[in-house]
């Protein structure tokens, strides 16, 4: 391929030759290490690449919650009913769990264990049922009086002229309290406390409580003294069910209105059914601390419900209320109105059993005490003197009176509704007698109580 003419020429040659496949070689070597190179700095970087984004969005995981999943796609109706049957099938049953009933709406009970007789007290309403164990086999209760609607049975109290229903009235608040086997119901207001409190009673007839005894205390928490009076209303309706008398006291047969004095020789009344009854106390069958009613007023239910306080008494009349009320009875209970001093308590008592009559007969008879002077309440006594002396206006202002214009409103509709006279008339009467007694120094009044009643002279007088 060359021709060497000369041994100089073909050494030169050769080195040519060696170095050029030395040069040769080395450039494959270079190219060689650079594709290897090339090829493994990629993979590692790669690698680091990797740990830097995992440790990157491990990271990210740690400091933003995960993103709440997509809500589905609403479905129609009908897929929506097919699909719940399918989830509740799948799902096991689960026990219901009632809700609570509102405190006002639940009412409370008392003595279930404790004899024949059950109490059920309505905190919301403020009144109390009765029922009586008739049938012990089948454990079942009848009540005692109405049962379609306990309201219809309910205490009211009258303070210095104006009347509170209890259970109604947003003056009072009600609530329940228990003390052993007793249950108080209790009405509190700004100015008077009222505590209605149940305890069972077993009359001699009976092996077990059949009864209630009722204590009634009323507390002046007013900041002056105050002339109450206490009205309890129970819608009777055995007699009536039974379709015969609807009441007896242990005088007569009560076929028509009639008002009860507290003092008189009536002891209880009874409302009498087919096989239960309810019997009542007008005197106190055992000894108690608790005053008996002042009257007991039994007439038409809706007639002695609408009446404000004490309704005027009808002799005679039916117990119907036309057209709304018909052969509708109803027991009414009258304690006061008395004064009561700040801060102190007055207390009544009634008994509610069924019919033992021969309990009842052994109660005795009350003394009777002349309310005439009810409405002239005396601060101080007077000492009784060693020996006669003419009295005299300066002697007179030892015995000074405070002239308390509700106390003698309020005596004169007691005695209006007995005797059937005009309630105004007999306000203007007493406060006309007053003054004549003044006039003649026999009593001592002072300058606000004479402009009291002449303001209240006047006061009538425009009225009539």
């Amino acid at each position: 391929m060359f021709s060497c003419k000369s041994k100089y020429s073909r050494y030169i040659l050769v080195v040519t030759l060696v170095s050029f496949f030395l040069v040769l070689g080395g450039c494959k070597n270079l190219f060689g290490k650079k594709d290897i190179e090339t090829d493994e700095k990629p993979a590692k970087q790669t690698v680091k690449q990797e740990k830097k984004a995992v440790q990157k969005a491990e990271k990210k995981s740690a400091e933003k919650p995960e993103k709440p999943e997509k809500k589905p796609a609403k479905k129609s109706k009908k897929e929506d009913a097919n699909q719940t049957e399918i989830e509740a099938d799948k799902q096991p049953e689960k026990t219901p769990v009632k809700a609570e009933a509102p405190k006002a709406e639940v009412p409370a009970e008392a003595f279930p264990d404790d004899g024949y007789i059950r109490l059920v007290i309505n905190e919301s309403k403020g009144c109390f049922s009765l029922y009586y164990l008739a049938d012990p086999q089948t454990m079942r209760y009848e009540p005692l009086f109405n049962p379609n609607d306990s309201s219809a049975s309910f205490m009211s109290v009258i303070v210095d002229g104006e009347v509170y229903k209890l259970g109604s009235s947003s003056q009072f608040k009600s609530r329940i309290e228990r003390e052993k086997k007793d249950m108080a119901l209790i009405f509190e207001s700004s100015f008077l406390k009222v505590t209605q409190l149940f305890s069972p009673v077993r009359t001699t007839s009976s092996q077990m409580a059949n009864g209630v005894k009722i204590t009634i205390s009323v507390k002046n928490t007013g900041t002056e003294r105050s002339f109450v009076g206490v009205k309890m209303l129970l819608d009777t309706d055995l007699g009536e069910r039974r379709g015969g008398t609807p009441i007896f006291t242990n005088t007569q047969l009560v076929k028509s209105e009639l008002l009860i004095d507290g003092h008189s020789s009536e002891r209880y009344w009874i409302s009498r059914g087919k096989k239960i009854s309810l019997m009542g106390s007008i005197v106190n069958p055992v000894r108690t601390y608790g005053k008996s009613p002042d009257y007991v007023h039994i007439a038409n239910w809706k007639r002695l419900r609408d009446a404000s306080w004490m309704l005027p008494y009808s002799k005679g009349r039916s117990f119907n209320n036309l057209p709304y009320s018909v052969g509708d009875s109803a027991v009414c209970y009258f304690f006061g109105p008395q004064m009561i001093d700040r801060n102190r308590i007055v207390t009544y008592t009634v008994f509610l059993t069924t019919e033992d009559t021969a309990w009842y007969n052994r109660a005795e008879q009350p003394i009777v005490i002349d309310n005439l002077t009810a409405a002239i309440v005396s601060d101080t006594t007077s000492k009784p003197a060693a020996t006669p002396a003419p009295q005299t206006r300066t002697q007179t202002k030892r015995e000074e009176l405070i002239i308390n214009i509700p106390a003698i409103e309020a005596q004169a509709q007691r005695e209006a509704a007995i005797t059937g006279e005009n309630a105004d008339a007999i306000v203007l009467l007493k406060l006309q007698e007053i003054l004549n007694q003044f006039v003649e120094g026999k009593i001592f009044l002072k300058e606000n109580d004479l402009l009291e009643i002449d303001r209240t002279i006047e006061k009538y007088r425009i009225r009539n």
